[in-house]
């Protein structure tokens, strides 16, 4: 009998050895999916648009269920923390404004989203927890941005063909836009600071200091203002985070990835230009190994360093501060003559330099310039000068222009006048005809009454790429970019003032913008995360967002102070400063409507969360709130699953559509719509697809079903002006007057600012009218011809409030001539 209890005790012993060692592989197993989770998500179009979300989601789903159950397997909660429940309260406020949701499914689609992250987070938090596992989640996370910027840099010379990746002179890289791109790069260059910092191991300093320049290089031909002004600052705060004997190792590696990316950053766009892409190679290559080299030689220095007394090391960061500022002085301030100029063998095409001078409104000014024009062929003109005005919009009027014909040495002069409105212009130096010239030696801006009040205009930078030099140029709280995410602001809180307590669901912006637009633009996004928030689920969830940033400081600030070991601070270093970089970054853009950018920010939430809970020592035991995660994981993987074959079905659907076959594009979408009922665009291509081939066919149930189909697409998206126009079409089109001409008219009162919705509008008019005079109605014909004239009084009241006026179109005003016409016959 004792045996046996020995036996049994033996085996319980076993267990409880063994069970760990299981818990451990399990760990292992999750912990590599997640790396892959937070790793790809950037490669497909930064995760903006659902056919790439939704199948992420989904993954992310399934991954997340298998995991929630093992954590109910070992009695292990998921949620414990403050920082946990307020993650929880943001997304429940989208959850909440779902039912106040203008787009419904626009709405669900934001909670899909948000729960992806949650389950990023919930994952991050559990299973990295200690130091290793964070130095590799970390890793991945730059190898990310590091692959990020070698497409960007290979896009532009077609070495790499990834669509959108190079547009515009500008590398936007597999997030399609350039700012988002640069707020990636810039978050996780800070983390490869962090890393270099880190490690002990020259060989690992070397390589991290090899892919901080690729970062680096491809950061600054994104060409984003805001980025560029960021990264200074956030730069010092990550030095500030540094603990002692480490705060100035970050500036040294940044010096070094400077000095290595000058000679290729000066060479990027003639290689771009020459589109021989083993130039951009050699020069790649030549600052790789020259970070290599430059990394490893710092490390020694920094070892150095380490071993002195912190005050001579501070001596010598301070010189070698002075030093860079002395030298990004003269970057900025070194200017040469710009030539314009076209050679014999060159076809004519426009070559363009734009200046910017503030400048005082209502003001006459004198622009003097010292020029060596060349036309030897006698060309209508060697060079030209334009003088814009540009008010506080950033819009521009023509004050002064001068072309230049002969050959001239010498001084000139060019007088303009100031408009009211005038905060600053620009100059625009021109020249394009082949076999002419222009050389600009010097050029100054003065108040015609004050010449002693000169401003030197800057022609052309010694040391900096033109691309670059003319968006430091056009560094201005007035320039076309900042005025308009001004009014976006503006018209923003117009929004929120109408739904100011749930807000209107996800997608709020994208929904009522043009309702509420003060001219007339074309963005989906708000370029402010704070302000979609405040938008999308009102002061409920702007209080949620409060919660979770204020707990999540208090939580890095726990953190922080709670590392013993200095060494480790570094990698926390990291993790704070890219967290900050990418909310600072987001109030300015629409960074986080890129999921990859999101995963990327609740992954390191995440480790922040994890660190806290080791040092408040966490113990919960709510496992029960376990299942209710699985159960709404299940949720999230049923709807985004069914989302994404509804998206695979409407993309049959439109190509039967493109070859002509309506019978079995009806068939597609129909499944289209069975999968995703919210979807509003899918039920208005159903039901277009249903009257078409129920007028084809005289089929009075098809003809029924697309009005329903149509109605009910107008009601999910109240606010869409196209949805609007298209329902009023159908009900024209079969005899609907009254029902067809009421919702043109809202397709124009949700849109007012577009001329064409004008056009649509007065042609309805037109033709109900003569449809009524055909009929020997006149009293009704007069009634709507009058209606389709008043149009063009409608269009100049609407277009007199518009920050930006823009013309009717020609259209709308050969309709109303023909209304009169009309008219007139008939009296």
């Amino acid at each position: 009998m004792a045996q046996k209890t020995v036996t049994k005790k033996s085996k319980t012993k076993s267990k409880a050895r063994q069970t760990p060692k299981i818990t451990a592989k399990f760990d292992i197993v999750f912990y590599i999916i997640l790396l892959i989770l937070v790793f790809y998500p950037p490669f497909f179009r930064g995760m903006f648009f659902e056919k790439e979300m939704f199948p992420t989601i989904a993954i992310t789903s399934v991954v997340f269920i298998l995991w929630a159950v093992y954590k109910i397997a070992v009695n292990e909660p998921i949620i414990a923390t403050t920082l946990d429940y307020a993650a929880l309260s943001l997304v429940g406020a989208y959850v909440i404004s779902t039912f106040f949701a203008v787009n419904v499914r626009a709405s669900i689609g934001e909670v899909l989203r948000y729960c992806d992250y949650l389950f990023i987070y919930f994952m991050v938090s559990k299973l990295v927890k200690d130091n290793k596992k964070i130095f590799m989640l970390l890793n991945v996370l730059v190898l990310s941005s590091f692959v990020v910027a070698l497409i960007g840099l290979g896009s532009s010379v077609n070495l790499i063909h990834y669509n959108g990746s190079w547009v515009g002179g500008r590398i936007n890289s597999t997030f399609q836009y350039p700012n988002t791109a640069a707020s990636f790069l810039m978050a996780f260059f800070l983390v490869n600071m962090s890393l270099i910092s880190y490690t002990d191991n020259r060989y690992l300093k070397a390589l991290y200091g090899a892919i901080a320049y690729t970062q680096f290089y491809a950061y600054v031909f994104t060409l984003s203002r805001g980025a560029w002004l960021m990264l200074p600052f956030l730069g010092l705060l990550l030095m500030a985070l540094m603990p002692k004997g480490k705060k100035v190792e970050p500036f040294m590696y940044f010096i070094g990835v400077i000095i290595a990316s000058a000679l290729p950053i000066a060479k990027f766009n003639s290689a771009v230009a020459s589109g021989d892409a083993m130039r951009l190679v050699k020069w790649y290559l030549i600052g790789f190994l020259s970070s290599l080299v430059i990394t490893y030689a710092i490390s020694f220095i920094m070892g150095f360093v380490n071993k002195i007394s912190p005050k001579i090391a501070l001596a010598i960061a301070s010189v070698l501060i002075v030093l860079v500022a002395i030298g990004g002085y003269i970057v900025f301030t070194t200017q040469v003559p710009l030539t314009l100029k076209h050679t014999a063998d060159e076809p004519d095409g426009m070559k363009a330099v734009t200046r910017f001078v503030n400048v005082d409104p209502d003001r006459v000014y004198v622009l003097k310039y010292d020029v060596i024009a060349k036309n030897p062929e006698n060309k209508d003109w060697a060079y030209g000068i334009v003088i814009d005005s540009r008010n506080e919009n950033d819009q521009s009027t023509k004050i002064a222009e001068v072309y230049e014909k002969g050959d001239f040495i010498g001084e000139k002069t060019l007088e303009f006048t100031t408009l009211k409105d005038t905060k600053r212009i620009a100059i625009v130096f021109m020249n394009n005809f082949k076999n002419t010239s222009a050389t600009f030696t010097e050029a100054k801006v003065y108040p015609k009454n004050d010449p002693k009040d000169v401003q030197t205009v800057m022609l052309k930078y010694k040391y900096l790429p033109e691309d670059i030099a003319s968006r430091v140029q056009d560094i201005n709280l007035t320039s076309r970019s900042s005025s308009q995410r001004m009014q976006f602001y503006i018209d923003g809180l117009k929004i929120f003032k109408d739904y100011p307590i749930f807000g209107a669901g996800g997608g709020a912006w994208a929904a009522l913008y043009f309702k509420y637009q003060s001219y007339l633009y074309w963005t989906t996004q708000t370029h402010n995360y704070f302000m979609q928030v405040l938008l999308d689920t009102g002061i409920v969830g702007f209080i949620a967002l409060l919660f979770l940033l204020v707990t999540l400081i208090r939580s890095m600030a726990r953190v922080y102070r709670g590392y013993g070991e200095d060494k480790y601070k570094v990698l926390i270093a990291g993790v704070i400063t890219a967290i900050v970089s990418l909310y600072a970054h987001a109030a300015m853009d629409f960074d986080f409507s890129l999921s990859a950018v999101s995963i990327a920010l609740w992954a390191l939430i995440g480790v922040i969360n994890s660190l806290d809970r080791e040092i408040l020592k966490v113990k919960s035991r709510k496992v029960y709130l376990n299942y209710a995660a699985v159960l709404v994981t299940f949720v999230v993987l049923y709807m985004s699953t069914s989302m994404s074959v509804a998206l695979g079905y409407a993309v049959k659907g439109d190509n039967f559509l493109k070859s002509q076959d309506l019978n079995s594009a009806e068939a597609a979408y129909e499944k289209a719509v069975a999968y995703d009922p919210f979807n509003a665009q899918y039920r208005m291509t159903y039901g277009q697809i249903l009257a078409a081939l129920g007028d084809k066919w005289q089929d009075p149930v098809r003809l029924q079903k697309a009005m329903f189909e149509e109605e009910k697409a107008v009601k999910l998206e109240p606010f869409n002006s196209r949805l609007n126009a298209q329902l009023g079409a159908f009900y024209l089109a079969h005899g609907q007057i009254d029902l067809g001409l009421k919702y043109v008219e809202k397709a124009v009162e949700v849109q007012p600012f577009r001329p064409e919705n004008y056009q649509q509008l007065a042609d309805a008019y037109n033709k109900v009218g003569m449809y009524y005079l055909n009929k020997g109605d006149k009293q009704k014909a007069k009634e709507y011809l009058q209606k389709a004239t008043d149009v063009e009084k409608m269009y100049n009241e609407v277009n007199s409030k518009s920050l930006e006026p823009k013309p009717m179109t020609d259209a709308t005003k050969r309709i109303i001539e023909e209304s009169k016409k009309a008219l007139e016959g008939i009296e």
